[in-house]
C-alpha cells in the first residue's frame, strides 16, 4: 500500500530551513499552508475557511534548490505523499503530519518566476572533466608523432614505422 498523495497550492509561512546529515545529505524543511476560502454571498468578499498545516520535507540536490529559490510567503505549487512523523519526548510519544516533496515550485498566478536549470549528470561530467585537465592531465593525441620531428599537433605524410 503506498502513502495517500497531497497535490495543491499553498503559502510558505516562513523560509525554507536547510540542513545537512551526518552523512552530508542536504535536508530541507518547509512549512505550508493550505486555505479554502469561500465567498460570503451577502458581502461579496472573499474570506478564509478550513486551514490545514503541514511541515514538508526534501532530500537531496532538491533541498538545496528549494531553499536557494523559495522564500516566507510565496504561494507554491505542492506535491507530495503523507505520512506520520513520530518521535518521543519525555517519555511522551508524539506524533504529526509530514508531507515528502516530490515537486514544489512557485505559483505563477501572481507572480513570476525565472527558471534556471539545475546542474545534472551531463553538467557533473563536464565538470569533472575539466577538473581533470586542469590537474596536469594532457591530451595524448595533441602530442607529437614520434620520430616525426615537427611541432606538437603537426602531421606528417611519413608512416611512423
Amino acid at each position: 500500500m503506498s502513502l495517500p498523495t497531497l497535490n495543491g497550492t499553498a503559502r510558505l509561512m516562513d523560509d525554507p530551513q536547510l540542513r545537512y546529515s551526518a552523512s552530508g545529505s542536504a535536508v530541507v524543511t518547509v512549512r505550508l499552508a493550505f486555505n479554502s476560502r469561500k465567498k460570503d454571498q451577502q458581502s461579496g468578499e472573499w474570506k478564509d475557511d478550513a486551514s490545514f498545516f503541514v511541515d514538508g520535507k526534501a532530500f537531496g540536490p532538491a533541498a538545496e534548490n528549494i531553499a536557494e529559490t523559495l522564500s516566507r510567503g510565496l504561494e507554491v505549487v505542492v506535491s507530495g505523499r503523507m505520512k506520520t512523523d513520530s518521535w518521543e519526548k519525555d517519555g511522551e510519544k508524539k506524533s504529526r503530519p509530514e508531507l515528502l516533496l516530490d515537486a514544489i515550485g512557485p505559483s505563477l498566478r501572481s507572480a513570476t518566476a525565472k527558471v534556471t536549470k539545475a546542474g545534472g549528470k551531463k553538467e557533473a561530467y563536464a565538470a569533472a572533466s575539466a577538473a581533470s585537465s586542469r590537474e596536469g592531465r594532457q591530451d595524448p593525441w595533441a602530442q607529437d608523432v614520434p620520430g616525426a620531428g615537427q611541432a606538437a599537433g603537426a602531421w606528417s605524410e611519413e608512416p611512423p614505422f
